[in-house]
């Protein structure tokens, strides 16, 4: 049975990084790219959040909705 919630340095390794890069672009990563945060309940991330997050992620440009603009902004008229 795998967890489902891990710790920050499994998270990075995910996404390819190391665990100091994570921690040092994280708020940017919730933030401008909708990464899930870490639930405060238990102090780590969901795994299949992350998951499906870098999933979403990966879909063609084309298929789905842009949610922030050129300049990192949230496009406002867009919903």
């Amino acid at each position: 049975m795998s967890p489902l919630y891990v710790k920050e340095e499994t998270i990075a390794k995910m996404l390819g990084h190391n665990v100091t890069w994570l921690r040092s672009n994280a708020v940017a990563l919730e933030r401008q790219y909708g990464l899930p945060p870490i639930d405060p309940a238990v102090g780590m991330r969901h795994v299949e959040a992350v998951e499906e997050w870098a999933r979403e992620r990966n879909i063609r440009k084309s298929e789905r909705p842009e949610r922030l603009s050129e300049t990192n902004q949230e496009d406002l008229n867009a919903f």
